[in-house]
């Protein structure tokens, strides 16, 4: 039905086991080395130029998943001896080359396409050398969980490896905000005194994803799309569609429409061709997959992480009704504590489908501006301020032009705020990389940024569209925050 709210579950897919330096799996037949991607294959820059240009394509920041013991320039790993098959011998000389460098600086400057975020230092846990337990941050075989001050040292570890490419505190970038757990080996614990979110929320972790099913001994979640809170990290269930972790180009075997968790499993040598001239086949194929995401009424691709666990959250507590076309009373009066006292809580997005020619003309949240807009596929997507604990009522109207001022988002940055005042209009925003944030204004005097961190690169304006370019950089990997200001 045109004109009528929509609230739609989010999309996202997960990339696990990015880091490794070679794909060979060294598990089989006794072995006693981590799995690895399965693959006899080494992963080269161009490897994950391919995952930057899905991201870009898509208009998604891809969450991928990183172990970092092949990354090891410095043999930290042999200070750690449980994160590695060789233990305190561990000597990873044989790997280190310019094209790390090369690889992890590719990530930082595709910040906006490629989110680097934690999976693990060696993937599996080794009491003893060579002895591998299943799995890094769980003890299966035993039901148990590891020892809290040894996962405390793998956090360390992951750290200081991170540390050798300037991805530090003091270079400006925070810890990683997402996480999935090797093999599923979360430990799940919310109401204990020790848990794996404790260790997570303690880093700076914020979001994670698991297959709840391999821990059901700890009582996690148990519905397919289900979720919780963990020590101030939000869990969700994710589930493997049938695109093994070893398979080349390989895409789920479940159409989103039949998908029940929000996020979904994907491993590295997924987006990869075996046969590296024929790359731009695959990444075509995953980029094509994500377009058939946002072309689904009730499905929206979320952004990027923080997007896609507000969006969970919000459709798990949150009611609209819309009982007057054009009013929409939005109820969050039942959102948990958790999510505003750790901050986990981003935009809300609804959407409208439009009939051809049509727009949003006018839209409004508690009688304020909408944070920002986007129009692709036939819908009008609306990115709604964080909203708070209470009542709320969107008002919008839909129309042959658009609105008169609004950010237009087609990036993978969070806009928080859009104010318009008479002579400035002040823009809360969270920036992934370096992208345009193209807004729908008058022509400013100034644009300023109340960040030193969060860098305008250039202005331009089109006078004919009434359209305002700015190209923006954000220091840390994990995202800049600050306040854009347009006077006028």
């Amino acid at each position: 039905m045109y004109n009528r709210i929509i609230f739609p579950r989010a999309f996202a897919v997960a990339i696990d086991d990015l880091g490794w330096n070679n794909g060979k799996h060294l598990g089989k037949e006794g072995g006693q080395g981590p799995s690895r991607a399965g693959v006899d294959r080494h992963f080269t820059f161009s490897d994950y130029q391919s995952l930057a240009e899905a991201g870009r394509s898509a208009g998604a920041r891809l969450q991928g998943l990183f172990v970092l013991c092949e990354m090891d320039r410095e043999n930290v790993c042999a200070k750690y001896p449980t994160t590695t098959m060789h233990g305190a011998e561990w000597n990873n000389n044989s790997n280190v080359c310019n094209e790390q460098l090369e690889i992890i600086d590719l990530v930082k400057q595709n910040a906006a396409f490629i989110e680097f975020g934690m999976h693990g230092v060696g993937h599996e846990f080794w009491p003893e050398k060579m002895k591998r337990v299943r799995a890094e941050w769980y003890n299966f075989p035993e039901k148990k969980p590891w020892p809290e001050q040894i996962l405390r040292d793998h956090f360390m570890c992951f750290r200081e490896i991170m540390k050798q490419y300037n991805l530090s505190e003091e270079n400006g970038h925070s810890f990683p905000q997402s996480f999935a757990p090797c093999a599923y080996s979360y430990y799940w614990n919310p109401d204990g005194r020790y848990s794996l979110g404790k260790l997570l929320n303690e880093n700076g972790v914020k979001y994670a994803n698991t297959d709840f099913s391999y821990i059901t001994e700890l009582n996690p979640p148990v519905e397919k799309n289900g979720g919780g809170f963990d020590h101030g990290v939000h869990v969700i269930n994710r589930i493997n569609y049938g695109n093994k972790y070893f398979e080349y180009e390989s895409l789920p075997t479940v159409p989103p429409l039949d998908q029940e968790s929000d996020v979904i499993e994907s491993h590295f040598v997924n987006w990869l061709s075996e046969e590296r001239d024929r790359q731009s086949d695959i990444t075509g194929k995953w980029i094509a997959f994500f377009r058939s995401v946002q072309e689904l009424e009730e499905r929206y691709l979320a952004k990027n992480t923080e997007q896609l666990h507000s969006q969970w959250l919000y459709n798990r507590y949150t009611r609209i009704n819309e009982s007057d076309p054009g009013e929409v009373i939005i109820d969050n009066t039942d959102m948990p504590d958790e999510a505003f006292n750790f901050n986990l809580l981003g935009n809300m997005v609804l959407k409208i489908r439009l009939e051809n020619g049509k727009h949003v003309s006018f839209a409004s949240f508690d009688n304020m501006p909408i944070a920002s807009y986007f129009e692709e596929c036939g819908y009008a997507f609306l990115y709604l301020p964080p909203v708070k604990k209470g009542t709320h009522v969107l008002k919008y109207e839909t129309g042959s032009f658009p609105m008169p001022e609004y950010i237009f988002n087609a990036g993978t940055y969070n806009i928080y705020r859009f104010e318009n005042k008479e002579r400035s209009i002040e823009i809360d925003i969270k920036m992934y990389g370096t992208q345009n944030v193209t807004i729908k204004c008058r022509r400013p005097v100034a644009v300023d940024s109340s960040n030193p961190n969060l860098r305008i690169l250039s202005v331009s304006y089109d006078q004919a569209k009434a359209l305002l370019s700015i190209n923006i950089s954000g220091r840390n990997i994990t995202g800049e925050s600050g306040t854009i200001v347009l006077t006028f």
